[in-house]
């Protein structure tokens, strides 16, 4: 990076981990409330588990998309027009009966819906590729985790904020359909708002060059093991699709009895925890290496996750869980970095889209957790078994396939 590039970078940085804050803080909250939601419209958990998918589904479809056909728009207005999808996802799940199959689907289906709690969305991939031209090599690293860790904390206090103001049921005649409304929803939808000036702050690139360099498609040379990447990380990410944070809460709900209050005490001290844990992941990538501290922080995090799903009391599920998360997220500044590692940094966006489109597998697991927890009884232990399992194998997988693949700072480092 040259002198005089890097202050827009750096304002950049500061930008992109600002946006992060946000969308994490309406991520955090929906995640609480979606599915109790939808349960309070009469829908059943398989039901829910389709509609979960169908929102993850239309969130990876533009993460593969827009990278790979906007580069004439550039990367500003591509990020302000997504910004605007999820202020429109909210409204139309605000201003709607949730009854209404058709209008539900459709405003899931936006892609605006941040229905998994985790960063699966076309502004995160989006985010990624531009925030890869802020730093290389070890701090490239850090910058990913402080932009996460922004994320966590974010998501920490939406869900902390979901229970309160899911108690304030809108009621307005005049304005909204018949019955009460979550206010939740009002939010999430004010915060897409928020956004859209916010990505106006970001530098613009060179007015010579006709493309935005940050929405470059990926070349033939790097397709190949962004693409075998991106077929792991699916395997992963269908196993996190069985535990979708909303379909945790609704878990919680279902054996525990809890409250979207104590739900959402929950879900933020896991996202605390694995805040915190995005900082160790830094001096432990420097030290092992990208591959290694996925794989070795992964593992043991899946170990938890199976217990999880035999836990007897609310206490004693939410300590497993927060203890699960402590290590569960070191992978995501690692995986990131790595990814972006590896291609050059004019593919990175293209890059970060295929690897978060390949996380649409998450779609597929929301249904199959619908269908366990619509069992019931020593069904509902199921999601959280298999995904522990898959994630293993996930791991396993990744470690013989990349582990001898250093990216270009590991090598400096390492020799």
């Amino acid at each position: 990076m040259t002198p005089s590039t890097r202050p827009s970078a750096s304002r950049n940085t500061v930008v992109l981990t600002a946006t992060r804050t946000v969308r994490g803080f309406g991520a955090g909250a929906l995640s609480v409330v979606l599915a109790l939601d939808l349960q309070v419209a009469l829908y059943d958990p398989l039901q829910i588990g389709i509609f979960l998918g169908v929102a993850m589904a239309g969130a990876a479809l533009w993460s593969l998309v827009l990278p790979r056909g906007g580069g004439r728009l550039g990367s500003r207005k591509v990020l302000f027009a997504l910004g605007s999808l999820a202020l429109a996802g909210g409204g139309f799940l605000l201003w709607t009966d949730l009854s209404n199959l058709g209008v539900l689907l459709g405003a899931l289906a936006l892609g605006g819906i941040v229905a998994g709690g985790s960063d699966i969305s076309p502004l995160g991939a989006l985010e990624q590729g531009t925030l890869a031209h802020a730093a290389e090599g070890e701090r490239r690293t850090l910058v990913f985790a402080f932009y996460n860790l922004a994320g966590y904390l974010g998501g920490a206090m939406g869900a902390l904020a979901a229970g309160p103001l899911r108690s304030l049921a809108l009621s307005a005649p005049n304005v909204l359909p018949t019955g009460p409304h979550d206010p939740t929803l009002l939010v999430y939808g004010l915060l897409g708002l928020l956004l859209v000036p916010s990505y106006f702050l970001l530098s613009a690139g060179s007015p010579s060059q006709s493309t935005d360099p940050a929405l470059r498609p990926l070349s033939k040379e790097h397709r190949r093991p962004i693409l075998e990447l991106s077929g792991l990380f699916s395997v992963d990410a269908f196993g996190g699709g069985l535990i979708a944070n909303a379909l945790v809460a609704l878990f919680l709900e279902l054996r525990f009895h809890a409250s979207a209050g104590e739900i959402g005490i929950v879900l933020a001290a896991a996202n605390i925890a694995a805040a915190v844990s995005l900082l160790l992941a830094v001096p432990l990538a420097r030290r092992f290496g990208l591959i290694n501290t996925m794989v070795f922080t992964h593992i043991p995090s899946s170990v938890l996750l199976i217990l999880f799903a035999f836990t007897p009391a609310l206490p004693i599920a939410g300590v497993v869980w927060v203890a699960r998360a402590t290590l569960s997220q070191m992978d995501v500044p690692t995986r990131q970095s790595y990814t972006q590692a590896i291609v050059p940094r004019e593919e990175g966006a293209a890059a970060a889209g295929y690897t978060t489109a390949a996380r649409s597998a998450q779609a597929l697991g929301a249904p199959v957790s619908g269908a366990f927890l619509g069992a019931g009884a020593f069904w509902l232990a199921g999601p959280f078994a298999l995904a522990g399992c898959i994630k293993i194998a996930y791991d396993l997988a990744l470690f013989a396939r990349f582990r001898s693949t250093r990216p270009p700072g590991e090598r400096a480092v390492k020799g």
